[in-house]
């Protein structure tokens, strides 16, 4: 089952959203926009976490990520599989361990969480989403604060799980080496309303300013592009 929203409105101050029919199904749907487009405020929304108007049909389980995630007292392992007894989950410290793996952080699974770098709190965050093995994936920017060396690890951890569930993903982001990676298609939000819906192959020639930077940004990453 994929996310899908409809006459969505949402309000924060003076912003206000509004998409008209928005679906992310199999493939991955990206959300690009330049600052203040609105990305943030549509995961939040397609997440239950803001009031709406309108209507969202999303999966049972759905898991996000935001950036800067806030981790517990306690070691790494206990910051992922914690969430999972909470929800019942009767082999939680396993699927821990597997995501702690995936994500290239098994060797600090004893440490204390408050003495990991920003990166590795990420990882821990990505970590966490992983283990859930939820049915829709909500991800805002989830690399910004990984090392480049460590984020081939990080895409292909998530395209796994995207891939053993399937289920979908919805990726909010300013990078495109990232939505090359992992989706399919993509919007473009202009002042919180959707300007664009378009395939990712299209991305890298296409003559928006915006989506040329973004174009112009990925080519040091991915030569050829």
């Amino acid at each position: 089952m994929g996310v899908r929203a409809r006459a969505l409105r949402v309000e924060r101050g003076a912003f206000r959203l509004e998409v008209e029919d928005l679906v992310a199904g199999a493939g991955g749907l990206a959300v690009l926009g330049p600052n203040g487009a609105g990305k943030t405020t549509l995961l939040h929304a397609l997440a239950g976490l803001v009031p709406t108007t309108g209507m969202i049909d999303r999966p049972e389980r759905i898991a996000t990520l935001f950036a800067a995630p806030a981790l517990l007292r306690g070691r790494v392992e206990w910051n992922v599989s914690e969430p999972l007894r909470r929800l019942g989950v009767v082999n939680a410290q396993a699927r821990a361990a597997e995501a702690l793996a995936a994500v290239g952080l098994a060797d600090l699974a004893e440490t204390d969480a408050r003495r990991l770098s920003t990166g590795q709190r990420q990882r821990v965050g990505i970590a966490r989403v992983l283990a859930l093995r939820a049915q829709a994936l909500l991800l805002d920017e989830p690399f910004a604060n990984v090392d480049a060396e460590n984020r081939p690890t990080m895409r292909e951890a998530v395209r796994g799980a995207v891939a053993r569930s399937g289920g979908t993903l919805v990726l909010a982001t300013t990078s495109l080496t990232d939505v090359l990676a992992l989706c399919s298609r993509a919007v473009v939000l202009r002042e919180g309303r959707v300007s664009r819906v378009l395939g990712v192959e299209t991305l890298t020639h296409d003559d928006d300013p915006y989506l040329s930077a973004l174009a112009a940004e990925a080519s040091i990453a991915l030569p050829g592009v």
